[in-house]
């Protein structure tokens, strides 16, 4: 895996399937809208977005709705886009690759010029969708099966679960936990940890005792805990929806199995609150560990703006996960249409690694690398959530911030993982 210098990126990640002939009926069946080609000047530009509002993973499309509404807000109080406003139309797809693209036609209709979503559970469904239709994509998720995707017309402004799963097997090692259980669903988004997690934990010197693969929606885990406890492992990794996880604490509390290893988990059970942190109960405080793609610094100019702005909006700085990387993907898009004067996809689409990715005069806010372009300069946005360098498959990098709860369940952070220290496990897995 190649790393790159970017420190931080967030996620959100959720479970991911393929809707197999479906996804290629709407253009057999002649379904392409007309295209999003340059609007007249004060015609608003159309920021769609596809997000679970319904489901399992309903908890996503606030992280959605709060990022998008201030990415919009930083750039029409800035002046819009070539002489137009953005707003925003969206549409649910229940975190359901069956719904996903029903509800990629409803959005269609209303002409965005880029979309935002969905997350790792629906993005496949629809991946192959965004260039027939002449419309760019920033998705949003860590699904580790696009970590070399070749979609010219799709960018991922979070980290890969790939790197999540190497963040999270050098936090257990750091800690001294050496034998470990995993539990992930069946869900390819969680699975999608499992490889890595592996590779990952046993090259730092771990033993995997148990792999546990988990079918979502039963009325019990008993069984599948007690076999992931036989080895009394030091540390259990997971990853499940928030109705399994539910199930699953309530049979572990019964069972002593909260208290009796370390769990660490992905980004989904990091939540202040939470349903997760919740559902694990009291001993989250002590017990309990989620990895998070490391939030920004109030030291970072950009992201100190992104506060401004979610203030102003939302009326407190105490922002939802994965928000910035909302914001920055339509600052993003917004810039590459500036920079190649036209708001038609086929036109900026090649614009977007030219804006995010150096050489080029670095830049934060939106204002601040439109004045640049306008005199001509080349830029490097680095925005809310770190740099946006794309690699040649238009992913990101990032490290991660391991965070804890205290007793109320808000969130303490416990350390971080680097990108350095994410390179020495790769260094070691070789």
């Amino acid at each position: 895996m190649k790393l790159n210098k970017r420190l931080v990126r967030g996620r959100g990640s959720a479970r991911a399937a393929i809707v197999l002939a479906s996804v290629t009926s709407m253009v057999g069946a002649g379904f392409i809208a007309s295209p999003a080609s340059a609007a007249p000047k004060s015609t608003p530009l159309v920021v769609g977005a596809i997000l679970p509002f319904t489901g399992s993973k309903s908890l996503l499309s606030q992280w959605g709705t709060h990022g998008i509404k201030v990415g919009i807000y930083e750039v029409n109080h800035s002046g819009g886009v070539l002489g137009h406003q953005l707003k925003s139309s969206m549409v649910d797809d229940a975190a359901d690759a069956v719904d996903a693209l029903p509800a990629f036609r409803k959005l269609m209709l209303s002409h965005p010029t880029f979309v935002l979503g969905p997350f790792s559970p629906t993005i496949e469904a629809v991946i192959g969708q965004f260039k027939p239709n002449n419309v760019a994509d920033f998705m949003i998720g860590g699904l580790s099966n696009l970590d070399n995707m070749n979609y010219p017309y799709v960018f991922r402004t979070t980290a890969s679960d790939s790197t999540e799963a190497i963040a999270m097997a050098y936090y257990a090692i750091s800690h001294g936990w050496k034998t470990a259980s995993l539990m992930f669903d069946n869900s390819a988004n969680s699975q999608g940890f499992v490889p890595p997690l592996i590779k990952a934990f046993k090259a730092l010197g771990g033993t995997v005792q148990q792999n546990i693969t988990l079918t979502p929606g039963q009325s019990s885990y008993s069984s599948e805990l007690t076999q992931a406890f036989a080895g009394n492992p030091q540390v259990v990794f997971d990853s499940m929806d928030s109705q399994t996880y539910a199930t699953m604490m309530s049979d572990a509390q019964q069972l002593g199995y909260t208290t009796a290893a370390q769990w660490v988990g992905d980004d989904l059970q990091s939540a202040p609150q939470g349903v997760y942190a919740k559902a694990f109960g009291s001993a989250a405080s002590t017990n309990l560990t989620a990895a998070l793609p490391a939030t920004p610094t109030t030291a970072d100019q950009a992201y100190n703006h992104f506060l401004a702005d979610y203030q102003s909006v939302w009326r407190t700085t105490s922002i939802l996960p994965t928000t910035f990387n909302f914001y920055d993907s339509i600052v993003i898009a917004s810039l590459a249409m500036t920079m190649a004067k036209s708001t038609n996809p086929k036109v900026w689409v090649s614009d977007v690694v030219k804006v995010a990715n150096p050489p080029g005069v670095v830049c934060s806010t939106y204002a601040q690398c439109v004045a640049l372009i306008k005199k001509g300069k080349d830029i490097n946005y680095n925005g809310a959530g770190g740099n946006d360098d794309f690699n040649k498959y238009h992913n990101v990098f990032s490290g991660f911030q391991m965070v804890g709860f205290d007793s109320n369940l808000n969130n303490v952070v416990r350390t971080y993982v680097t990108p350095q220290n994410l390179a020495t496990v790769v260094s070691k897995e070789h």
